[in-house]
C-alpha cells in the first residue's frame, strides 16, 4: 500500500491540474462571456464581476501548472487554494439549486446555452476537493529534501 500512495498522489495532480487547465482555457479565452457566466449567479456584486473574470482563470492556470511542475511546496499552496475555490464553487453551486437559480457552472464553457449546473457537478467538486486536500497534505508533510544528498 505504501508504494501505491505515490502513484496516487501523481495521479490525482495529474487529474485535478487537468480539470483546471482545461476549465482555464474557455475563460481565458473570451473574458467577456466568462463575466456574464459570473454574473448569471447572482451572488457578486456588479463591481466585483469583471475582476473576477479576469484574475480567476489565471489563478486556475497557475495552480494547475503548480501542480505538475512546482516544488512541494507550491504543490501544497496550489493544491490549497484549488480546494479553497472549489468550496467557494459549491456553495454558489448548492445556493443557486436551492434558490432554483439554473445557470451553467461555466466551469468548462462560457456558453450562455450550456447545461444548468446540478447534483453531478456538487459531485465532481467533492471528489476534487477530496483529491486538493490529499495532494495538500501530501506535499506538506513530505519531508524537505537534504541539500546536500
Amino acid at each position: 500500500m505504501i508504494r501505491a500512495r505515490p502513484l496516487f498522489i501523481w495521479l490525482a495532480r495529474i487529474a485535478v491540474a487537468a480539470v483546471f487547465l482545461g476549465a482555464c482555457i474557455a475563460k481565458i479565452r473570451d473574458p467577456e462571456a466568462f463575466a456574464l457566466a459570473t454574473h448569471r449567479y447572482r451572488l457578486l456584486p456588479g463591481e466585483l464581476v469583471n475582476a473576477v473574470a479576469i484574475l480567476l482563470p489565471w489563478l486556475e492556470l497557475t495552480c494547475g501548472v503548480a501542480l505538475l511542475a512546482g516544488p512541494r511546496r507550491a504543490r501544497a499552496a496550489a493544491a490549497f487554494l484549488l480546494a479553497g475555490m472549489l468550496l467557494v464553487f459549491t456553495g454558489a453551486i448548492s445556493l443557486n439549486l436551492l434558490r432554483g437559480i439554473e445557470a451553467s457552472c461555466g466551469c468548462f464553457t462560457t456558453r450562455a446555452d450550456a447545461a444548468v449546473s446540478d447534483g453531478w457537478n456538487l459531485l465532481r467538486n467533492g471528489a476534487l476537493i477530496w483529491l486538493s486536500a490529499m495532494i495538500f497534505l501530501n506535499a506538506w508533510r513530505a519531508p524537505a529534501r537534504s541539500k546536500t544528498s
